[in-house]
């Protein structure tokens, strides 16, 4: 009777034994681990076939990786809402599933479409792990949660995370390398100029945030700016999007004012009012429109080509060989491979002086 007891118990320990061995060699076989930018630690598949990205910017980046092919869903909004390049330059994402609403997409849809890896957005880590757990699917986080304008530093951190999980390792160096020299390019070119153009007194008006805004939605570190040398006439240190008064805007009293044309039609209504016609912009025709780049976060062809347009307005036509549209369409195919400039024009209205008369 003893002896039967031991050996029940020795068959018992053997299939334990046999259970846990198989599940360590089930993990080292098909999983990883990895630390994503948030600092959270989980397993992935060996394996990245098929993927869903979450969040302002994901999407953007998986097209600049040249990695849209292995996308199988997508957020409501980038169907509904598809005025940014990287939607105009790849049509066809509008005909995958729809995954649920922008931020973040639905859990059992994105569970229903089974991808291989959630890659997500400006979610934070207590969302990221919900998401994973009621996927159970594997979720990696490109940023913090602190959504905003996708700064420099975030763009390179997030394409050399993302390079080796889609294997674009290749074309991540090519955009990092590439963003680099367009923007040194600008630098270089604004430098041959005389400081004195660089004090000129600049507003840009109309900035995107959380919906298209009027004038008095400014970026206090407007990025064409900063590669230009130039300056906004409200620069209050690390802040960015801020909103001031009229009075504020009539007191500053810009040379020149610039438009995200996100804004147009509320900067419109606002530049009709009586007072705004004092401003010296405003009546010496100094008004100039430019595309809208922060839309679902930072998007960094627009910000280069709006920055080549602006060089071109203060410092003179030489600032560049082309014109800007061309210039545009040029930066454009390098993230995107495609030319969508005149598309962005009709949609928003393009590099142009613009008169509310």
């Amino acid at each position: 009777m003893l002896e039967k007891f031991i050996n029940k118990k020795k068959r018992l320990l053997i299939i334990l034994i046999f259970i846990f061995f198989i599940s360590i060699f089930s993990t080292n076989s098909y999983g990883r681990a990895i630390t994503d930018l948030s600092g959270r630690e989980l397993m992935i598949p060996d394996e990245i076939d098929e993927i869903i990205a979450v969040g302002p910017g994901a999407l953007r980046l998986v097209v600049y990786l040249e990695a849209d092919s292995m996308v199988i869903g997508i957020e409501e909004f980038e169907r509904r809402d598809n005025n940014r390049p990287y939607n105009l330059a790849r049509p066809e994402l509008r005909e995958l599933p729809v995954i649920g609403p922008q931020f973040g997409g639905d859990a059992e849809l994105i569970a229903a479409a089974e991808p291989d890896l959630i890659i997500a957005s400006y979610l934070s880590k207590t969302e990221a792990d919900n998401l994973a757990a009621k996927t159970s699917l594997p979720v990696v986080l490109i940023n913090d949660e602190s959504a905003g304008s996708m700064s420099e530093n975030e763009l390179t951190a997030a394409l050399n995370f993302l390079a080796p999980l889609l294997n674009k390792e290749d074309r991540a160096e090519e955009l990092v390398n590439g963003y680099q020299e367009y923007k040194n390019d600008l630098i270089n070119r604004a430098a041959e100029y005389d400081q004195s153009l660089k004090e000129k007194k600049l507003y840009i008006g109309g900035i995107g945030h959380r919906g298209a805004q009027g004038i008095r939605s400014t970026e206090t570190n407007y990025l064409p700016f900063q590669y230009l040398g130039l300056e906004n006439v409200f620069k209050q240190g690390d802040k960015s999007n801020i909103f001031i008064s009229g009075e504020e805007l009539l007191l500053r009293d810009p040379e020149i004012i610039f438009i995200d044309q996100g804004g147009i039609e509320l900067v419109r209504n606002d530049l009709n009012r009586a007072e705004y016609s004092y401003l010296q912009a405003v009546a010496n025709y100094n008004l100039y429109g430019v595309l809208p780049y922060n839309h679902y976060t930072t998007n960094f062809a627009t910000v280069l080509a709006d920055a080549y347009y602006i060089g071109q307005v203060i410092f003179g036509d030489d600032f560049i060989e082309e014109d800007p549209a061309e210039k545009a369409d040029e930066i454009y195919q390098f993230f995107l491979g495609e030319k969508v400039y005149q598309d962005m024009a009709e949609i928003f209205g393009g590099f142009k002086n613009i008169s509310f008369d």
